[in-house]
Order: C-alpha cells, then structure tokens, then sequence
C-alpha cells in the first residue's frame, strides 16, 4: 500500500460537506427522501472511506481485477482480521478460525438454520438492529424481545440477565448480542460478557455477537471486549460476525468475516450454506479489508472516531436543555438514540415522522427497533461539523415550535 493522506486536509473535506455535495453521490441515505431533509438515518456514513482503501479499489478497477476471489486475496483478508483482532483487542485469532461471508445478516439466517434446534427460539436483546427481529421468522423460529433494563447516562442500557435466562430455560436455541450496541451505543462490559457466556454454556444456547461496530468506540477510556475472548466463552456455542462496513464506510462491497473456533468452526465450516457463503464475498470487499486494516487505514478510522466523538458532544450540549427530549450519547458506534418521550407531539404523528415533517431532519423511528420504543429516535451522527450544527439547529426549532 502506498500513499499518504493528510489529517488537517480530511478534517476541512469533512466540514465542507453540504446536502447538495452528498445527494449529488447518490447514496441510498440521502436519495431517501427528497426535498430540504437532512438524511440521519440509516447507518452510513458521509465522511467516505479512507484514502487508502479508495486506492485499493481504483487500483482494481485499473487492473480490471474484477472477477472471482483468488484465494490468495482470501487468506490475506482472513490474516488481516486476525492480526487486527491480536493488536486491537488482545485476541488471539488463528487465521483458519476467520471465515469470510457477504454480510453479517447471512450468518445470523446460515447459523438459525443449521446451527439451532428446530423450532427453537431466537432471543434479541432491545431495542436491536432492525432485521435482528425479522429474520428469525423468515426463518421458521420466534423472536424473543428481551427489552433493555435502563439507567442514568451514557452506560445506562443494559442486558435483562433475568429475562435472557429465562427465555433460555424454556428452550430459546440462540442469542444474538450487538456489541457495540446499536442503537443504543453501549459497549457491553468484560462483567456482563461473563454473564452471558455462564448462560450460555448452562443452557446450552447458541450466541452470535455481532461486532461490527468494534471499530468505532469513541468514549475516552470504553475499551472492546470480544465476547468469544471470555474466558467462559463455550467455542462450541461462540459465533462472532464483524466487518470493515462499518468502521471504513463500505457496506456495499460486501465482504464480511464470521470467526468461530475448535467445535464452533468446525460445525460452521461442515453445514453447506455456510460454506457457500464463504463464494460468496467479494473480491473488492476483501481488498478494502486488508486495506482499511494497514496502517494507513487505521490512522484513518482513528481521525473518524475522534470526528464522530466531537459531533457527540456538539448534540449532547445542544440537546441537554431540551426539555422532553433525552439524549444516550454512544460510547460505540457513531449513532445516538433520542427519547422523546416528553414531547407533546401532534396526535398521530411519531418522533421520527415530526422531526422529518417540520425542520427536515429523517431520523430512524423507535418502532422499528422493538416493541415500546416507540417514543425514540436513533440519530446518525457520522457527518460533517456543519450539517451536525444544521441538524441540531433544525431539531430545537422543531421542539420549539411545539410551544
């Protein structure tokens, strides 16, 4: 890999940004919805990728190196996510554990259908990733909401013990955590990991920890645990899915990685969906892995977070005064969850409809992230300095108006 980038000149193209720059880029978050709408909402960034995966695809591209996965490129996205996960997190990952997978969503479908009891349960903790709770029915299996026990600040989200255990006893055969946690932003505690992997190794449930957002802690002194680094971590019943999506801005390039050991590998690598899964990943996903993973590409991901972290705070500030509207600012992930549950809104109309109704800011509805959410809001706060003061601005003169 070769080439630089400069920091200060980033951080300008990053404040630069407007609304015409981003809808003239055609992207699915803000080709949405028309009109003067501030797109906040599905979890993509504007801040584009990182210099040095921009120039692993170009490179590519004028190589027409455009065809099937060449082995080699394979094995060199697998070491890259292994070396990663030793220098990041502590976590020793041999390179035969690291399967690739177009996305996070096909391991969780591959693994309800060849790793869980027929007729069991999927257990998602609350409020969850949208199509956490759709796929276990597409499936055949019954989704169990187990809603978040809550707090004060910004850790206040956290897991139901009591409620996942129960469930488990009654012959759930999967959990599914996200950690960091979308959208809620937590990052689950060493304590609360050992918690889960007791569990699960007492009932003998399945859990898929979908990290892909290990990339984009962003609270000063929040560290990422992996949960198949537990010590109480059963290998036969830890599945862990992860990407570069995420944390490098390239969702579409579809190139996922699923990281299982000893039993658990095994059994993954035998079903035969999932080894198709593994043809299925794209050679381009996996140049941009091993790219966003160099050195050049963490320093990168490094500037983001710390851009994203500044934007935080800049909603937090604005936003603590708000009288009806509380805000859980991330520890991880680079989304913020509103509750506006104090806002004496319009009949019939949603936090996320109002916002996106009067000041045009499209924002996630609560509805979709579970039962009893209602009320909330999840904000993506991945753009430029300017628009996150636009989108603040828009959101007081919002509440505002209600008088």
């Amino acid at each position: 890999m070769t080439g630089t980038f400069d920091a200060a000149s980033t951080l300008v193209d990053f404040d630069a940004l407007t609304p015409a720059v981003l809808r003239s880029r055609g992207s699915l978050k803000w080709s949405q919805y028309p009109g003067d709408v501030i797109a906040a909402w599905v979890a993509e960034m504007d801040l584009g990728t990182a210099p040095a995966v921009r120039q692993a695809l170009e490179g590519a591209v004028q190589d027409a190196a455009l065809g099937y996965m060449p082995a080699g490129l394979a094995l060199s996205a697998r070491t890259a996510v292994a070396r990663f996960h030793e220098e990041a997190f502590g976590w020793s990952v041999p390179v035969e554990d690291v399967s690739l997978l177009p996305d996070v969503l096909s391991a969780l479908a591959a693994l309800i259908d060849h790793h869980t009891r027929p007729g069991s349960a999927v257990i998602v903790p609350t409020p969850a990733y949208m199509p956490f709770l759709s796929i276990p029915g597409a499936h055949g299996r019954r989704c169990i909401e187990v809603p978040a026990l809550r707090g004060q600040g910004r850790s206040s989200w956290g897991l139901d013990l009591e409620a996942i255990e129960a469930a488990m006893a009654q012959g759930a055969g999967l959990l599914v955590l996200c950690n960091p946690w979308n959208p809620v932003g937590r990052v689950l505690s060493p304590a609360e990991l050992d918690a889960v992997a007791a569990l699960s190794a007492r009932y003998g449930v399945v859990v898929l920890s979908d990290e892909i957002h290990s990339s984009l802690v962003i609270e000063p002194g929040a560290v990422h645990t992996p949960y198949a680094s537990r010590p109480g971590a059963d290998p036969a019943l830890t599945f862990t899915a992860t990407a570069v999506s995420k944390g490098w801005n390239v969702p579409g390039l579809k190139c996922a990685q699923l990281i299982a050991s000893g039993p658990g590998r095994r059994a993954w690598q035998a079903s035969p969906l999932s080894a198709g899964l593994d043809d299925q990943a794209s050679a381009l996903g996996a140049r941009a892995v091993v790219a966003a993973l160099s050195a050049e590409g963490l320093a990168w991901n490094s500037l983001v977070r710390d851009y994203v972290r500044a934007n935080a705070e800049l909603v937090a500030r604005a936003l603590a005064p708000v009288e009806g509207v509380e805000v859980t600012v991330p520890q991880g992930t680079y989304l913020a969850w509103l509750d506006c549950s104090g806002l004496a809104l319009p009949e019939g109309l949603s936090p996320a409809a109002f916002f996106r109704r009067e000041p045009g800011v499209a924002m996630n509805a609560g509805r979709a992230f579970g039962a009893g959410y209602e009320s909330f809001c999840r904000l993506n706060l991945a753009t430029g300095r300017a628009l996150e003061e636009q989108t603040v601005s828009r959101l007081l003169q919002a509440v505002a108006s209600l008088g």
